[in-house]
């Protein structure tokens, strides 16, 4: 017993043709404690299935070891192509909303303290009219959207450069040191002598830049800034303006994003009860970080058998939410399009959603501050988990061709005419492309980034909605 296990493992010349079952025999044991989760894995290099695991314990009032039966179990990665994860009694556990320490293991989210402190325009820069970087009204081939949208580059590297593989269509760039320098030294000059406030910039969050080589960069740019007679740091967020050659910023006073605009959120489901309930704890969740109750969850649901989903709903500690019940077959553009019709007030952001998602804490306000009214659409990137992976131990790529997380205003999300739903009727696929392809046509811009922790699950497509 007190031998290594590596001399355990290595077998003798004299026994190379002994059944591997006998070899294995000899016993490997191992102390446990009680209340505690031991992960096993093994790997079997048999193709003929004839190999078998048997795991035993000694409980303390016993003598001898005891097979452990299957109810002590639980699969910690997908048995088949039908079993999800999600289903398994591990995701309790596992698959649950993380807090957000867990997930910076692995993202590198230095504005996550976005999500609970609220952020403000100093209104320190110059005004300036600002005119859109590349979002020229013109006519596109079909589904032409995923050869015309570009993705920003942000500052600091958040880790969503980590998880790049060598296949990116669509990689993520970290804006370059001294570009970075160069703004913050400009934001630093006009705090410092601004007659309407006067501080010192303690902390540069975060940085994005949309670059067009013959006009300048946006940047979207935020700071922690103490201001003179104040004794808390204030975080700022704002859009600015850096025009080829010129030394100084301006604050775009017509590309602005709205810091308490009212959020829905919209998905479309049938018989997905399970992804319901973690969609619904997700959002539960996030609100008792963020405190952001602005925000409604509107469930578009085509006769679920498998969960009441309204009674769901009216169990969660959600203060705001909407549920409409459709018949007929599953169509992901008509379920999303009643959600659209639900609301009214065109000031308010519309964000249609999926299913099988990791939402961070952080990504509703990141919405609002990507969705300009008039201006500009919302469709982040987001991870897609390979099988049996969770943000425990995310491998997977970050998917460029989707356009599936979509927001807007509800006033422009009018303008470029929703979902078609006469030509995706009971089906799912392509809507989405269709929806960003208008809208490029109508001269908006569509903003795209690897939003960091922003994670899809992986799930069978067989048997969904109308199989």
């Amino acid at each position: 017993e007190n031998t290594p296990y590596q001399e355990v493992m290595k077998i003798p010349r004299s026994r190379e043709n002994t059944p591997y079952q006998e070899v294995m025999k000899i016993p490997h044991t191992k102390r446990l404690n009680a209340g505690l989760f031991y992960y096993m894995e093994f790997l079997e290099k048999a193709f003929d299935g004839s190999i078998t695991v048997e795991v035993k314990w000694r409980l303390p009032d016993a003598s001898n070891f005891v097979s452990i039966s299957n109810d002590s179990f639980v699969p910690a990665v997908p048995l088949s192509d039908t079993d999800e994860f999600v289903h398994s009694p591990m995701a309790t556990i596992l698959q649950g909303p993380l807090p957000s320490n867990k997930l910076q293991s692995h993202w590198r989210v230095a504005f996550v303290e976005d999500a609970v402190y609220p952020a403000m325009n100093l209104d320190v820069l110059p005004p300036c009219n600002f005119t859109s970087l590349y979002a020229i009204p013109h006519v596109l081939d079909e589904y032409g959207a995923h050869n015309e949208v570009f993705i920003s580059g942000m500052y600091p590297d958040s880790g969503s450069l980590h998880w790049s593989t060598l296949h990116d269509r669509l990689p993520q760039h970290i804006i370059k040191q001294e570009v970075v320098d160069s703004v913050v030294g400009l934001y630093k000059a006009a705090l410092s002598s601004s007659t309407k406030y006067r501080g010192t910039v303690e902390q540069l969050h975060y940085m994005e830049q949309t670059v067009n080589k013959q006009n300048g960069s946006r940047f979207l740019v935020e700071f922690g800034v103490h201001l003179h007679g104040e004794d808390v740091t204030t975080h700022t967020s704002e859009y600015v303006y850096l025009a080829q050659g010129s030394t100084h910023l301006c604050h775009t006073i017509n590309f602005e994003w709205k810091h308490y605009a009212y959020v829905y959120l919209v998905v479309t489901l049938k018989n997905l009860g399970l992804w319901t309930k973690h969609l619904i704890h997700n959002i539960e969740h996030n609100q008792g970080v963020t405190k952001d109750f602005s925000v409604e969850l509107v469930i578009v649901d085509y006769e679920s058998s498998d969960l009441n989903v309204e009674e769901e709903l009216s169990k969660s500690s959600l203060p705001k939410w909407h549920y409409i019940r459709k018949t007929g077959p599953f169509s992901r553009a008509g379920g999303l399009q009643a959600a659209l019709d639900y609301v009214t007030d065109p000031n308010s952001i519309v964000l249609a959603m999926d299913m099988h998602l990791a939402i961070p804490p952080g990504f509703v306000n990141y919405a609002r501050k990507h969705v300009v009214q008039g201006k500009m659409a919302f469709a982040p990137m987001f991870f897609r988990l390979n099988k049996g992976y969770t943000e425990v131990n995310p491998q997977g790529y970050w998917e460029p061709y989707t356009f599936g997380i979509f927001g807007m205003y509800k006033s422009d999300w009018d303008t470029v005419g929703g979902y078609n739903t006469t030509h995706y009727t009971n089906e799912w696929g392509g809507e989405d492309v269709d929806v960003a392809d208008r809208t490029l046509e109508h001269g908006y811009e569509i903003f795209r980034i690897r939003y960091p922790g922003f994670l899809h699950y992986y799930h069978s497509r067989k048997g969904l909605w109308n199989s």
